[in-house]
């Protein structure tokens, strides 16, 4: 591979795609859609393609590369939506895809526009080499997945399972940590995730005027009831996937903390370590069943009582927990019938994907080729991807973005100045293409 002609267009390429303002809600994907469509047919990659349109201006691309076997297809997946991201705070405009000091800065480059410009270039690489596929490829790209795939992936696969029929999945992950987890660079591979339970509290009451507050206030109802749950979190579980990853990273520890977290599914073991893990926000919430006040709507008037406040809430389950006994703990908290409680969203526990899967051997694979030294290990994903509609289903759907990111680079994810650097997009290309090469060629 020509690197410096690669980076060119990696770079051009990537700037071009964060230019298309796809911001969920709205979303307006379909300009996007139709231009990724483009760059598959004119790099050669493949003349299959569809755009569906789950809804207006939602595009929704499937491209298919076809194997001369008849196996089932290798699926590599990202989503074209992104969060909103406020200009007034950013180094450089968000929608710019600017490139500057190293790096594209702009929302989507990590999150996922940078994972979809690896596939895409990867696929090209391949095919310029001459390499004939002998098991199919499936390269979609999604709307929607920011707020939960519902007009997305998850119309995808209720609508068009059948006809993708994928032997693995491979979507979005959280990529290479560097001195997180230990002193090397660990690639994580998402193979679980928790479970999303949102809900809305509405507390009701006597509305008045401000200068005499009395005890049935909505407010005042609402505020205690949240007081309750936040003070009484769930207590800290080590589940199946918690445990695979652990045993993993406890190779990266000094005795006697390797030993402990090896055999954390060891009520006492996980007992001595739970002080540290609750510590940490990232490991804290991999051990139990989280809740996250992140809306509050309440008052119109500061000199009136208002008669009904509101709050949202993000929970995440762990995969073995029941949601309904979830949720009379949920309502032994709230213990108030002047509050009612709706469902916003819900998904069912998302399975674990096997570690002993060629997919998996091959990602471990290429990593020691691009990155001696560097280690793998197994994930459980605290947030939802769209890989969950497919474990769901019992297919082998995992989390991979092959890019090598400090603690900094992990908070510009949703955050302020995401960006990916020219070195992790080359990085990123060469072990797309090797693995897609292992498992297809």
């Amino acid at each position: 591979m020509d690197n410096e002609k690669l980076i060119k267009d990696a770079v051009a390429t990537l700037s071009r795609y964060v230019q298309f303002d796809t911001t969920n809600p709205p979303g307006n994907e379909m300009l996007a859609a139709c231009w990724l469509r483009d760059q598959l047919t004119n790099r050669g990659i493949t003349k299959d393609i569809k755009i569906y349109e789950p809804l207006s201006g939602r595009g929704l691309v499937v491209a298919r590369i076809n194997g001369s076997e008849a196996l089932k297809p290798l699926m590599i997946n990202h989503h074209i939506d992104v969060v909103a991201a406020d200009p007034a705070k950013w180094s450089y405009p968000p929608f710019s895809g600017f490139c500057a000091d190293g790096f594209i800065w702009g929302r989507g480059t990590l999150d996922t526009k940078g994972l979809g410009v690896m596939f895409v270039l990867a696929l090209e690489a391949l095919i310029k080499e001459g390499i004939k596929f002998h098991r199919p490829i499936i390269f979609t790209a999604v709307p929607d997945e920011e707020p939960g795939g519902d007009n997305g992936m998850r119309w995808l696969v209720e609508n068009h399972l059948k006809e993708i029929d994928p032997e693995w999945v491979w979507d979005e992950g959280s990529g290479g940590f560097k001195n997180i987890f230990s002193a090397r660079v660990m690639f994580a591979v998402a193979v679980a995730e928790k479970q999303i339970y949102r809900v809305r509290l509405i507390a009701t009451g006597e509305p008045g005027h401000g200068s005499m507050p009395h005890n049935n206030s909505a407010n005042v109802t609402l505020i205690d009831a949240l007081e309750r749950i936040i003070g009484s979190p769930r207590p800290m579980r080590a589940g199946t996937a918690a445990c695979a990853m652990f045993g993993v990273l406890a190779s990266e520890k000094k005795f006697p903390a390797s030993i402990i977290l090896r055999n954390l599914s060891n009520p006492l073991a996980l007992k001595l370590a739970g002080k540290s893990l609750a510590a940490e926000k990232f490991t804290n919430a991999l051990f139990r069943d989280t809740v996250s006040v992140n809306v509050i709507k309440a008052g119109y008037q500061i000199n009136v009582i208002p008669e009904r406040a509101e709050a949202e809430l993000d929970c995440r389950l762990l995969p073995e927990t029941d949601a309904q006994e979830f949720h009379r703990w949920l309502m032994s908290r709230i213990a108030d019938d002047r509050i009612k409680i709706e469902m916003i969203q819900t998904s069912p526990p998302s399975g674990v994907a096997p570690l002993n899967s060629q997919f998996y051997q091959a990602v471990t694979s290429v990593v020691e080729k691009h990155s001696p030294g560097a280690g793998v290990f197994p994930l459980l994903m605290a947030g939802a991807t769209d890989g969950r509609y497919w474990r769901q289903r019992g297919y082998r759907a995992y989390g991979f973005t092959p890019v090598i990111l400090e603690r900094a680079d992990i908070g510009r994810v949703h955050g302020i100045d995401e960006r990916v650097s020219i070195e992790n997009l080359l990085l990123g290309i060469k072990i797309t293409k090797d693995i897609i090469k292992m498992l297809c060629a």
